[in-house]
């Protein structure tokens, strides 16, 4: 398997707290709810937010469709939908360029510099972290699906890639190699590993064993990927004929067993802000948690074994995926459900851009984040809601929406009746 490296009212119906979605109809009312399609022209395809005034486009990965890839010829795009960035924005302007929906200012979503909601300052002076709502995504994460930290979008979902592995999950997975500033990790949706913070990111942990455990299955060729099937370890473990690993069976074992690792952990930031989480949640982890966790593991003697560990790099994992049959951006790794209004929309990172000074929806998305660092752009995770930013040559999802304009309010026909909305009252002729 290849790898790249880098650092890291139609009626709207309510679909969350400031969402609005739309739904087919006869009637059109010209009201603030339906301002994303007034014609009624394109039901169900938009998600109106009132909070930020914007209509999101109510599928959160287009470009996963073939026949869009194919409709827009727009290069660099994975089967499943992720790309890099230089790549998204290809892809929202060729949908510009085809006035999609009737629409010719799609955008990727904005993320302001200077963010007091956020946990955290990093480099440039650029906000991050989880409890960010000044940005678009972390204002739909947090305030219009009333979602917090480290809670995700599309809890419980994995993939199961064969019958003898299950659960694997599309966000991160810890290693044990300690980069610059942070720990390594990997991912399976996109065939990409970097390093990141440890404070704040909630991943996930594939527990291995450098060998064979007790029942072992023969291999009949040095290649594929064989379920154990008698001893302790039957149906939970799998042994990798090529590389003579042994992997648990379920790509998030810690959902399910969380080998007395309870409670919580508190997170303090360099803004002096607190945060207190599940130590594990949903089966992501900090990744102080995850190396308990697998100390627990060792400690309980799981499947027969007290040699569990994390994958030592992410060679490991990598290997893994290739002996399990997984290309990156494998159109496999998606999600393909409903959540918070939207269709797809997939529980790991997704593309945002630098917002421009005027603190509007509005960005022309043509400078790196923080401005004078190297080429890196904003990010957020709907799988724990931190917001961060990535190498531009990473590979993530992209959601778009076309801000609105102001609501123009219709001239006011009782000054009296107006007059007491506004809060005043009426005197002499005049709203006092």
């Amino acid at each position: 398997m290849t790898q790249k490296r880098f650092t890291f009212r139609s009626l709207l119906l309510p679909c969350g707290a400031g969402l609005f979605c739309m739904m087919a109809s006869t009637a059109m009312a010209q009201t603030a709810v339906n301002r994303c399609d007034p014609k009624g022209l394109y039901p169900g395809k938009f998600v109106y937010d009132e909070n930020i005034g914007v209509c999101w486009l109510a599928d959160a990965n287009p470009a996963a469709k073939p026949a869009m890839q194919a409709k827009f010829g727009v290069s660099g795009i994975n089967p499943n939908g992720s790309m890099s960035f230089q790549a998204a924005g290809n892809w929202v302007a060729a949908l510009n360029a085809a006035d999609y929906l009737g629409h010719n200012n799609w955008q990727l979503p904005v993320t302001p510099l200077n963010d007091s909601t956020c946990a955290a300052t990093g480099t440039g002076g650029g906000s991050f972290g989880p409890g960010c709502t000044g940005s678009t995504m972390g204002s739909l994460y947090g305030t219009d699906m009333n979602l917090s930290y480290p809670n995700s979008a599309v809890p419980g979902f994995g993939v199961p890639i064969s019958q003898n592995f299950r659960n694997l999950k599309l966000s991160y997975y810890w290693t044990q190699w300690p980069t610059s500033g942070g720990q390594q990790v990997y991912s399976f949706s996109n065939g990409i590993y970097g390093g990141v913070t440890t404070q704040f990111p909630y991943y996930y942990a594939l527990p291995m064993v450098r060998g064979a455990i007790v029942g072992a299955p023969t291999c009949l060729s040095p290649s594929g990927v064989l379920p154990y099937t008698s001893g302790p370890a039957a149906y939970q473990a799998v042994y990798d004929c090529a590389t003579k690993y042994t992997w648990a069976a379920d790509g998030n074992l810690a959902a399910d067993n969380n080998f007395g690792i309870t409670g919580d952990v508190t997170i303090l930031s360099n803004r002096n802000t607190t945060f207190t989480a599940p130590a594990i949640d949903g089966g992501a982890m900090l990744f102080a948690t995850a190396t308990e966790w697998i100390a627990a593991m060792r400690t309980s003697q799981y499947l027969g074994s007290n040699a569990w560990e994390l994958p030592p790099d992410y060679t490991y994992l990598n290997e893994f995926a290739a002996d399990l049959g997984l290309i990156p951006g494998d159109a496999r790794l998606m999600y393909t459900g409903k959540a918070g209004g939207f269709q797809n929309l997939q529980p790991f990172y997704y593309w945002g851009c630098q917002q421009d000074q005027t603190g509007v929806s509005e960005s022309p998305c043509d400078a790196y984040a923080p401005a004078g660092t190297q080429e890196m752009q904003w990010t957020f995770n709907f799988d724990d809601g931190f917001q961060g930013t990535a190498a531009t040559g990473q590979q993530f999802f992209v959601m778009v929406y076309f801000p609105l304009p102001p609501a123009t309010m219709p001239p006011c026909q009782n000054p009296m009746v107006c007059c007491a909305d506004a809060g005043g009252y009426w005197s002499n002729g005049h709203c006092q």
